[in-house]
């Protein structure tokens, strides 16, 4: 009864050494596997964007992430951050003569990817989809050039503003310079045919500002342009250092006219913003403070002065 006892004893002592060694054998594949994850994840300088900006020695955001939820959480559970942008708006967002995204805003995206710890995606598409895609769960945030708007306000998640110091905080019109000296304010535009990219700013400011303009919504800048240089429009509206490029690149066809339109009505929401989802509170709350540290680190600016030489903006 003894040997008996001895042997179930053993038996059972061994099924227990075993089953330790199975979980053992079990955590440290799982705690391998894990550490070969975060080997791998495309963040920094490892990112599929990194030529866009080396955060390496950067001041980071001190952030607290632990309570992340909705699209942060999965943002971060999958190491992905996706934008969605239309690059046809320099500095801001552009192709290069390389062929690859660029821009003060995908430089900024790309800042807020690692600090985040995740990889950046960038999804382009017309400037009108930008949004669409927020909505429809396609990319996790829209960085395009926006403005605050009241109904953008009232649909999705807004970040704070931020903005460079420099003429892409104005706006105007461009038109032929063999015109220019017969605007002298915005009345004198009242009743003109008006280009202007669908739901940008521009189009607000000029459906707010001149009297009954003949507005023409496209969903591009360069078919806008492309309708100018075809003498179809008297005017496009754009930020001033966008109106300032076209012109120095258009062998004296157009000229950035003197007037400006008047942004005081919109002064509490300066500044481009990012648009997240409604609901999508976790998301903005760690953008916003992203965004404090590069504005307090004037991270904007440079990043804002290095894409206008890249874009050929004087």
């Amino acid at each position: 009864m003894k040997t008996l006892n001895k042997i179930v004893k053993t038996a059972v002592t061994a099924c227990a050494v075993v089953s330790l060694c199975a979980c053992s054998s079990s955590a440290a594949a799982s705690k391998a596997a894990s550490s070969s994850a975060d080997a791998n994840k495309k963040t920094g300088t490892n990112s599929t964007y990194a030529y866009l900006l080396d955060t390496t020695d950067l001041p980071k955001a001190d952030l607290d992430l632990s309570n992340a939820d909705g699209v942060l959480k999965k943002v971060l559970d999958e190491g992905v951050l996706t934008i969605s942008t239309s690059p046809d708006y320099p500095a801001a967002e552009f192709v290069d003569d390389t062929g690859k995204v660029y821009g003060s805003e995908m430089m900024l995206a790309k800042y807020i990817a690692d600090n985040l710890g995740v990889d950046l995606k960038i999804e382009t598409m017309d400037f009108s989809a930008t949004l669409t895609a927020v909505s429809t769960g396609k990319v996790d945030m829209a960085i395009s050039g926006f403005g605050w708007k009241k109904d953008r306000e009232e649909n999705y998640e807004l970040s704070k503003g931020y903005q460079a110091t420099s003429d892409a905080a104005c706006h105007t019109l461009l038109v032929y310079s063999d015109t220019v000296d017969n605007y002298k304010t915005l009345d004198d535009f009242a009743g003109k045919h008006i280009i202007a990219q669908a739901s940008s700013l521009q189009e607000m400011y000029v459906e707010d500002e001149i009297k009954d303009p003949d507005l023409e919504l496209v969903t591009t800048l360069d078919i806008g342009m492309m309708s100018m240089a075809s003498h179809k429009a008297d005017a496009i509206a754009l930020d001033c250092d966008t109106a300032k490029q076209y012109a120095e690149k258009s062998n004296g066809q157009f000229a950035k006219s003197s007037v400006e339109f008047d942004l005081t009505p919109y002064g509490d929401k300066e500044g481009n913003c990012m648009a997240a989802a409604k609901g999508e509170k976790s998301l903005i709350e760690a953008v916003n403070k992203i965004i404090d540290t590069a504005t307090e680190n004037n991270l904007y600016q440079e990043w804002y002065t290095e894409a206008k030489k890249q874009a050929g903006i004087e």
